[in-house]
C-alpha cells in the first residue's frame, strides 16, 4: 500500500480519500495527494495505457530509466501488508520455539574442544578398552563446583568441602569465572561433550576464592590433605600454584603437603604455571609442580605447538641445586591447553566459557591417569589401590618413554614440552610393558 504525507505525517492513502468518492466504475482508481494542495487528490488509473515518451519530449530509454526509478520507490516506500504478517508470524515462531533455539544457538555459536581429547588419544583409550575412570577417586583443588549445570547431571560427586567459610553445606563455585567448573567439565562432564574420565568418583575442595586465589597457603596445604587422608583420593589434581621461592621453595606448607601426599602413594598432577614468556623473570615451574614426585604439565596449542606462557622448567632443583634427572625433569609432559571450550556458569544462556593456560592442560593428564588406573590399578598397587613411591615413579617412567616428541624439541627433554605431548594410549602401553618387566603380571 503507497503512503502519502498529510501536515508532516504518514498515512495509507485510502484513509484521504472522502467518503462519499464516486465508486462503481471509478472503484479500481488510487488517488494520490498533491504535494501543494493535500486536499486535493489526483486520480490515478494503473491500467491506463498512458502516452508515449516522445509526448513528453523523452527518448523510450529515458522512459525505462524513469519507470525503473518509479517502481524502485514504490518498493522502497516502507513495508508491504503481507510483509509485515511475515515479520509478526516469524517472531512468534520464535517466542514460541525458544527452548529449542536456545539449544541450536548453544551448538552453533559454542566451538568444541573434541580435538584435544582425540589428539591425546583419550577418546581412543576410552573406546578401545571401554574405560571410564569407575572406581579412581580424584580430588579436585580448585573453586569448587557449579553442580547446576546440565553437564553435571550423572556425575558422581561423592563429597564436597569448602575451604573458604567453612559452607560444607551449600555447593558452589566460588571463583567469578567458574574457574573450578570449567576443570571438572575437561575431566567429567557428559552433555555436549564427554569429559576425559567422566565416571571418576569426584571429590572437590574449594580453596580459592573468587578471583582465583587465596589468602592463606595453610588453606591449600589443608585441602591437599584433606584429598589423599580423609578421602582417600588416587590422585589430586591442582590447577593453582605459585611462582617458586629461591630461598625457601620446598619449605612452603603446600610442597609440604603434596610430598606428604606422595609418600603415601597418591598420586599428584599440576600445572607447571602461566608464567613464561620472553620478559619472564621467573626461572622454573610454579610450587607445587616442581616437587619431583609431581607430574608438571605444560600446554599446547591444536597445532602441537607450545603455549607462549607455558612456564620453563630449570634444569636444577633450586632447593638445593641438585640436577633434575629421568624420568623428574621439569615439566614433564605437556597438553591441550589452548581455547580449551568447556563447562561455565549454569546460570547463562549458553553456559560454556573458553579457557587457556596449563590449568587446563593438568586436567587432561588426570583424566588419562584416572583410565590408565581404572586399568592397571590392582597391578600397580599392592594393598588395594594404595600405591607407594615405587608405582609412582613407575607411571612416571611410562609417561616419560610415551610422550610424542616434537621436532622443535631438539633433546629428549625439553623445558616447555617436557618429555613430549601427551599420548594417552601409549601411556597405558608403556605402564603395563613397564608392569610386566616388574613381573607383577
Amino acid at each position: 500500500m503507497r503512503v502519502g504525507v498529510h501536515e508532516g505525517k504518514m498515512y495509507p492513502i485510502r484513509s484521504l480519500i472522502p467518503v462519499n468518492m464516486p465508486r462503481g466504475p471509478y472503484e479500481h482508481l488510487e488517488y494520490l495527494p498533491e504535494p501543494e494542495e493535500p486536499q486535493m487528490l489526483t486520480a490515478i488509473d494503473a491500467d491506463a495505457p498512458g502516452y508515449p515518451p516522445e509526448d513528453y519530449g523523452a527518448t523510450a530509454e529515458q522512459a525505462e530509466e524513469w519507470r525503473k526509478m518509479t517502481a524502485q520507490n514504490v518498493r522502497d516506500d516502507g513495508p508491504k501488508p503481507w510483509g509485515m504478517l511475515t515479520v509478526l508470524v516469524i517472531i512468534s515462531g520464535m517466542f514460541l520455539s525458544y527452548p529449542s533455539l536456545v539449544g541450536f544457538f548453544a551448538d552453533a555459536l559454542t566451538p568444541d574442544s573434541k580435538w584435544a581429547y582425540e589428539n591425546s588419544e583419550i577418546y581412543t583409550l576410552q573406546d578401545e578398552y571401554g574405560l571410564t575412570g569407575e572406581g579412581i577417586r580424584v580430588c579436585i583443588v580448585d573453586t569448587g563446583i557449579d553442580i547446576d549445570h546440565p553437564d553435571f547431571e550423572e556425575v558422581r560427586l561423592v563429597r564436597y568441602k569448602d575451604f573458604i567459610s567453612n559452607a560444607d553445606g551449600t555447593i558452589q563455585d566460588r571463583g567469578d569465572d567458574k574457574h573450578g567448573t570449567m576443570m571438572a567439565g575437561i575431566l567429567v562432564a557428559q552433555g555436549k561433550f564427554t569429559g576425559a574420565a567422566p565416571n571418576v568418583d569426584l571429590f572437590v575442595a574449594a580453596a580459592l576464592d573468587k578471583n582465583g586465589q587465596s589468602s592463606s597457603e595453610a588453606v591449600i596445604a589443608n585441602a591437599i590433605n584433606w584429598c589423599w587422608r580423609d578421602v582417600d583420593a588416587h590422585i589430586i589434581s591442582l590447577s593453582l600454584g605459585g611462582d617458586p621461592n629461591p630461598d625457601n621453595p620446598l619449605g612452603s606448607q603446600t610442597a609440604s603437603a603434596v610430598s606428604d601426599a606422595l609418600d603415601h602413594g597418591v598420586f599428584v598432577v599440576a600445572a607447571a604455571g602461566n608464567s613464561g614468556g620472553p620478559d619472564s623473570t621467573v626461572t622454573d615451574v610454579s610450587v607445587p609442580a616442581n616437587v619431583a614426585g609431581v607430574i608438571a604439565v605444560g600446554s599446547i596449542d591444536e597445532s602441537g605447538i607450545f603455549w607462549e606462557q607455558t612456564a620453563e622448567g630449570s634444569e636444577t632443583d633450586i632447593s638445593g641445586g641438585e640436577l633434575r634427572e629421568y624420568p623428574n625433569q621439569k615439566p614433564e609432559v605437556s597438553a591441550p591447553g589452548v581455547a580449551i571450550i568447556s563447562t561455565s556458569d549454569s546460570s547463562l544462556t549458553v553456559p560454556y566459557s573458553e579457557s587457556t593456560g596449563t590449568s587446563d592442560s593438568t586436567v587432561f593428564v588426570v583424566g588419562a591417569l584416572a583410565l590408565i588406573l581404572e586399568r592397571h590399578g590392582d597391578a600397580l598397587t599392592r594393598n588395594g589401590m594404595n600405591a607407594d613411591r615405587d608405582d609412582i615413579d613407575l607411571v612416571k617412567r611410562a609417561l616419560a618413554d610415551s610422550c610424542d616428541s616434537d621436532a622443535l624439541q631438539g633433546q629428549p627433554h625439553h623445558s616447555r614440552y617436557g618429555y613430549g605431548t601427551l599420548n594417552a594410549l601409549t601411556w597405558e602401553r608403556a605402564v603395563a610393558d613397564e608392569i610386566a618387566i616388574r613381573g607383577d603380571i
